[in-house]
Order: structure tokens, then C-alpha cells, then sequence
């Protein structure tokens, strides 16, 4: 049976402190929730909320971002066009809640999922997040380091030659406060109007639109937009419950671009994006705002990559990645007051710069503990190395040399390089090796090239550097899968011995006898 799309509920709402029972009407703006008497003939002053739509989730979202005291509240509900008559059993159940546990409890609203989403919401919005034995003041500093060496264009010097403010002088305040809510003074209070003026965005403002006649409380992020006269708009930015991630500006995301996006919030490469207005095709970066799920961009020629952030430097090769939306992964950070932690860099449009990607913060000591875990000869070596030489820690991988270029490999599984081929393979070029053993001992044909984002030599059975995608190569792309990948190919699935180079069928008689004989069943059945 479909569901009702008109059933309405109204939320009761206890002071556990005083023990008053009320009736939601909406939210304070303390975000604690504002009431009314829990009688039937305030009915036109109860906030609704459509069963089976959003306007409650927004609503608990909203109460566990902005209310001090969260847990002072229990929250009830029943049906709106029964308020009338469960208004008053419900107030003689709740003058003792624990006595009728049992009673209330299919009215009782479970708001822990609200309380958890937001405090993960607000973590993820975090310019870094929280490392391991690391004070919250501490991650302030970093925070502060990490923006100055970036030197964003949203930081920039309002008088420096190119770069220009918005000018103030051209907002009208009185209709952005009749339209949406915003006052400039509150703005101002909370620092959100220096960011907006210098082309960023507020952080989460509450804003009242008017539909029909009738004012909405939403949450959005703000931001102005100038056209070419030079007038200023107010652009909100509302929370999306989920980003459909099909295409952005006519820009259509692969399986891969999806699962960055939704693993660090940055799509991992710089692509262009078409300007509607002037046709001009522009680079660009794209994330996903964590704090709102809309879909941002940036022109790649907009973000500066830092070459130091605090006393860590930023390699050449590193940096290139980091142009290229590609993430520098387990990169050692050492803090201007001698504080170290390992993360990932990655461009963010939201941070207008480099970001530590939230989630990915580890302290040194738990990195060391995890690699001598998975390898206890390199781990140990590793710490002697360490504790003999302390200026070696930056350098964990041994495929790069200490400047993070790539460290030249004279051979791979057994095969020697000519001196062009470790030249190429220095240089970042891939190289075709044509006699490599398989598994199960023949030649075979297959590249090697370092993969910076892995940070390591890694190996393709096509040419990666002509963009193509990734399979066996033409001569060896059947022997690979059958001898190598355990993979069935019906020409041969009856052959007993391994497949050769080249081979893609029975190579001679006894073979061809070999796959044409019957195989025998093993499964007991009924004799025909």
C-alpha cells in the first residue's frame, strides 16, 4: 500500500529539568525549541511536520547544531488531527515518564541518529580534523599556519594590484534583510561578511525566505555574486540531504570521479568546465561542500600551491600532484612549534587551497606502529633508522629518493633495463618490458611505470601513457588472464597445461584432443 503523503504529526516536547510539557512551534534562535502551551485551542500555533518528509529531520539537524543544552529536551509525537484528544493523555503520562516507559514509548522520538549525524557534520567540516593526543588549540595553530603559507586569494591583501574586494557600497542590506533574513550586523559579528566580501562563503546562517506570503527558518551557507554592472547579489547555499552525483556543468562523472568525491570530497583531477556565459573553456577543481553536499568549482589558475606548510617542505613532484588534483597521501607534517602528525593533502575547492583531507590524520607513532605490523623486518629497520638518524623521518618510501623524485630500478620481476628504459622510468614514463615470467613460467608482455598517487612502480598490461584503458596486451592478454588471473577462456578451458605466449587456442593435436574430450562429471545423478 502506498503511504499517505498528508499525514501530519505534531511534536510534544518535555523540560526534563522543570518537568514542563509543552508543544513545538518551531525553533529559538538559540536553537533551543520554541513552545506553546499543550492545549487544544493553541492548534494554529503547532508546528506540523509531514510524516513521511524532510521538515523533521531539518528539524532535530537544526536543534542538535545550535541548542547548548540538547539533553535537557525529550521530544514526543502523535498525530496532528488527533492533538485534540491525546494532548491530555499524553501530559498525564509525561508527569511521569519513567512510571509510563512503557506507554510513551511509540511516541517516544529517538534522536541519537540526529545527534551523531551532526557532530560527524561537524567534525568533517573541520579544516583538519582531530589527531591522536593532539590539543584542540593545537589544531587552531596548524590551522592558522596551514592558511597563512597558502596565501588564498580569499586572503589576499585587499590593495594588492589585480585583486579587488566586493564593494559594500553596492549591497542593499534593507532587501537582503526583507528577502532573506540576513542581517549585516550579525554578519559582521561573526566574521562570515569578511569572507563573503573577499568572494568565500559564510559558515551555516539561518535564513528566513518568504514563500506565499510565509517565512521559512532554513540553514545555508551565503555567499554574493557580482554581475557584469556591478550589482550584488545574495546567493544561498542550502544543505542537500544527498548529491546526485551524475554530472556538474555538463561535466558527467565516471565510477572513479564518484568515488572521490564521496571518499574525500575532492574529484582527484583537474577537468574543464565550460563558462555558459562566455563559452570559455576553464581547468578546473571540484569538491563537494561537506557542510551543505553542494557541488563547488574552482579555476585550477585561482589556487596557489603552497611550498611549505609550517616547517614541512612541499617537493617539486609533490606539488605537481597536488596541480593535478592527485592526493599526497601519508605526508609527514611538522608544525612550526615542533608538533609532527602524518595526512593526506589534497586541493580543496571549499579551502580555495590545499586541505589535510579530513579523516586521514594518523600521529607518526601510530603510522611506524602499523607499518611494522604489516612488515616487522622493514618496521624494525625503520625504527633503528629513525632513532639513529631523526632527520630521515619525512622519508618512508623507498621508491623515492629524500626529494620526492622517483628513485631510479635497474629490473623488475627478474628483467634487467636497458639504460633508456631506467632513464624513462625515472623521468615518469612507462616502460615495456617484453620477456616477464608469469606465474606459472612463461613470457610475457607487460609496462611499468611509478604511480605517484599509490607512491610506487606499478604494473599495466597496456600502455598507460597513451590513455587507454587498462588490459592484458594484445600478444599476452589471454595467457595473462588464464595462467596469471585464474580466468577461463573456452578455446582452451579444457587444456591441462599452462597457455604460451600468443596462445589463444589449442597449439597441436594432443591439445585439441584435450579440449575436445567430454570432461567427466564427478556429481552422482540418474543414469539416463
Amino acid at each position: 500500500m502506498a503511504k499517505k503523503t498528508d499525514e501530519k504529526d505534531v511534536l510534544i516536547v518535555r523540560d526534563e529539568k522543570t518537568g514542563e510539557i509543552s508543544v513545538v512551534a518551531g525553533l529559538d534562535a538559540d536553537g533551543s525549541p520554541k513552545r506553546t502551551p499543550a492545549k487544544a485551542e493553541n492548534a494554529q500555533s503547532f508546528l506540523q511536520f509531514d510524516r513521511h518528509g524532510d521538515v523533521l529531520d531539518n528539524f532535530f539537524k537544526n536543534f542538535y547544531r545550535q541548542c547548548k543544552e540538547p539533553s535537557r529536551f525529550g521530544f514526543y509525537r502523535i498525530a496532528a488531527d488527533q492533538a485534540d484528544h491525546l494532548l491530555e493523555v499524553i501530559k498525564d503520562l509525561l508527569k511521569d515518564p519513567e512510571a509510563n516507559k512503557e506507554l510513551l514509548a511509540p511516541h517516544k522520538v529517538d534522536t541519537s541518529g540526529y545527534e551523531k549525524q551532526v557532530k560527524e557534520e561537524q567534525t568533517a567540516g573541520q579544516p583538519e580534523q582531530k589527531q591522536e593526543e593532539q590539543p584542540k588549540e593545537t589544531q587552531k595553530q596548524e590551522n592558522m599556519e596551514q592558511e597563512q603559507n597558502q596565501e588564498s586569494p580569499q586572503q589576499q591583501t585587499p590593495g594588492r594590484r589585480g585583486y579587488q574586494p566586493i564593494d559594500e557600497s553596492n549591497i542593499n542590506w534593507q532587501e537582503l534583510e526583507e528577502k532573506w533574513g540576513v542581517k549585516r550586523d550579525d554578519l559582521q559579528k561573526s566574521g562570515d561578511l569578511q569572507k563573503m566580501l573577499n568572494y568565500g562563503k559564510s559558515d551555516l546562517v539561518k535564513v528566513s525566505p518568504k514563500f506565499g506570503g510565509e517565512a521559512f527558518e532554513l540553514d545555508a551557507r551565503l555567499s554574493f555574486k557580482k554581475d557584469g554592472e556591478g550589482n550584488i547579489s545574495l546567493v544561498p547555499h542550502f544543505i542537500r540531504k544527498e548529491q546526485k552525483l551524475d554530472e556538474y556543468k555538463e561535466h558527467k562523472f565516471s565510477d572513479e570521479d564518484c568515488k572521490n568525491l564521496r571518499e574525500t570530497g575532492n574529484l582527484g583531477r583537474v577537468v574543464d568546465i565550460v563558462d555558459r556565459e562566455t563559452g570559455e573553456i576553464i581547468p578546473s577543481f571540484i569538491s563537494i561542500d561537506r557542510k551543505t553536499n553542494e557541488i563547488t568549482d574552482i579555476p585550477a589558475n585561482k589556487v596557489r600551491i603552497p611550498e611549505r606548510i609550517g616547517k614541512t617542505e612541499i617537493t617539486k613532484q609533490e606539488q605537481d600532484m597536488l596541480r593535478a588534483g592527485l592526493p599526497v597521501r601519508d605526508k609527514l607534517i611538522k608544525r612550526n612549534d615542533g608538533r609532527k602528525f602524518v595526512t593526506t593533502l589534497q586541493v580543496n575547492v571549499e579551502q580555495r587551497g590545499v586541505e589535510f583531507v579530513p579523516g586521514t590524520g594518523r600521529s607518526p607513532r601510530t603510522v611506524q606502529t602499523q607499518e611494522a605490523k604489516n612488515n616487522p623486518t622493514q618496521g624494525q629497520a625503520q625504527g633503528m633508522e629513525n632513532s639513529a638518524a631523526p632527520q630521515k623521518e619525512q622519508r618512508r618510501n623507498t621508491w623515492t629518493n629524500a626529494d620526492g623524485s622517483i628513485r631510479p630500478i635497474s629490473k623488475w620481476s627478474g628483467v634487467n633495463f636497458t639504460e633508456q628504459q631506467k632513464a624513462d622510468y625515472a623521468a615518469g614514463k612507462a616502460i615495456k618490458l617484453e620477456n616477464v615470467t608469469d606465474k606459472q613460467g612463461f613470457h610475457a608482455t607487460m609496462y611499468i611505470k611509478f604511480n605517484p598517487e599509490k607512491g610506487r612502480p606499478y604494473r599495466y598490461d597496456t600502455n598507460p601513457d597513451n590513455a587507454q584503458k587498462v588490459a592484458p596486451s594484445n600478444e599476452s592478454r589471454t595467457q595473462v588472464a588464464v595462467n596469471s588471473e585464474g580466468k577461463t577462456n573456452e578455446a582452451t578451458k579444457n587444456l591441462k597445461e599452462p597457455l604460451q605466449k600468443g596462445q589463444t587456442a589449442p597449439k597441436d593435436d594432443k591439445q585439441k584432443q584435450q579440449q575436445e574430450k567430454p570432461q567427466k562429471k564427478t556429481g552422482k545423478g540418474m543414469k539416463m
